[in-house]
């Protein structure tokens, strides 16, 4: 099969990162609107303490007007950075390389694809991944990915033939009778994931530097209260607002978005197949560092950072074998001591929904990398 193509823009913008800064929604909003919230806290206060109704107004109508300001302010810098954004956008658009024609080949030994730059072969060896969305397919290798608009093909029924035929090649190592199973993770899933890996796999580490900072920063505010609280107790009312504040901050800016749908997992031997509605991939189990586990579940470590995670729930029927199996290919996991290589670690990276069950990158991000490799 040979496809010729152009990059058009309906094509291009779909894989970028999506704008989605919206007014209000900023760390230094967030921390203006608590200092503004003291204010007119302040201002309560004083009535309370009978130090003046006029007093009393200033401050609440103060923090009242600042919160405004500071909305409008918000605003206003978001739409620069739209404006900004979407200049930039264009931009990349006009610098792609050999947008307007480029081809892909496939056939029984790999794919191929050119452009004016040169050309690029990758046996079907080297295919760790398929994917696919409304708009566009991908074919991710251990070097990185290859999408294709959707445009590029003449018919639906030429996308579904792309699809068996590298879905095919891609499952050309997995037996008809491997064994499988089939999991969908729930939010406790992902809790029960991150306290694991934090008692056993190491993140102890980053919980503990965390909570060291935090508390050091909580006396240094104690201290400071000591000494000037009395002074005026708006000195407290900031201290109070930092202290709750800033981890807040933290925690709505670190939010992971993870993935709840249903994945099959295929393995044997050579290692994992994985298989949602929309993607697959497959993982050796040279891959991985180890695992770790307790009762409910088990985490198979791509990195010390990266793992991926299976509910032990899942684990009935055929899903003991898989236990078992990984019993017998990895070793437990020591965060100490991570010395098993980890071959091609980037194979499954352009796989949104292989990473259903794991903590790793979001699926945008994915995309985006994928398309500079194109």
């Amino acid at each position: 099969m040979r496809l010729e193509y152009a990059v058009k823009w309906e094509d291009f913008e779909p894989l970028q990162s999506p704008f989605t800064l919206r007014a209000g929604s900023s760390a230094g909003f967030k921390a203006a609107l608590v200092f503004c919230g003291l204010i007119a806290l302040l201002g309560v206060y004083c009535l309370a303490q009978g130090l003046g109704l006029p007093v009393a107004i200033f401050l609440i109508g103060l923090g009242a007007v600042g919160a405004g300001l500071c909305y409008f302010s918000d605003k206003r810098s978001v739409q620069k950075k739209k404006e900004k954004y979407d200049k930039n956008l264009r931009a990349a658009y006009q610098k792609l390389h050999c947008r307007d024609r480029r081809t892909c080949e496939i056939d029984e030994n790999g794919f191929t694809v050119s452009c004016k730059c040169g050309t690029l072969t990758q046996p079907w060896s080297n295919v760790v991944s398929f994917s696919e969305n409304k708009t566009h397919v991908s074919i991710g290798t251990k070097g990185g990915a290859q999408i294709l608009p959707k445009s590029a093909f003449s018919s639906e029924a030429q996308v579904t033939e792309f699809r068996a035929f590298v879905t095919g090649k891609l499952n050309q190592d997995k037996q008809i009778t491997s064994p499988h199973f089939d999991v969908a993770c729930k939010p406790e899933d992902f809790r029960n994931a991150y306290w694991l890996h934090v008692l056993k796999g190491g993140g102890w580490r980053v919980l503990s530097r965390v909570v060291l900072t935090y508390c050091t920063v909580t006396y240094g505010a104690f201290v400071i209260w000591r000494n000037l609280a009395t002074q005026s107790p708006a000195i407290l009312f900031g201290l109070i607002g930092g202290l709750v504040g800033l981890p807040l901050i933290r925690l709505a800016r670190t939010r992971q978005q993870h993935y709840f749908g249903p994945l099959r997992v295929t393995f044997g031997e050579e290692g994992l197949h994985l298989q949602d509605p929309t993607n697959q991939s497959r993982i050796s189990w040279t891959q991985f560092l180890g695992y770790v586990e307790d009762n409910n579940t088990l985490l198979l470590y791509r990195t010390p950072k990266i793992y991926r995670l299976i509910p032990k729930r899942a684990l009935t029927g055929r899903g003991v074998e898989f236990l078992k199996m990984v019993e017998a290919k990895l070793p437990h996991y020591d965060y100490k001591n991570p010395e098993r290589e980890v071959i091609g670690e980037a194979s499954d990276t352009p796989q949104p929904a292989s990473q259903s069950c794991a903590s790793q990158g979001s699926a945008n991000r994915a995309s985006k990398a994928a398309s500079g490799s194109n």
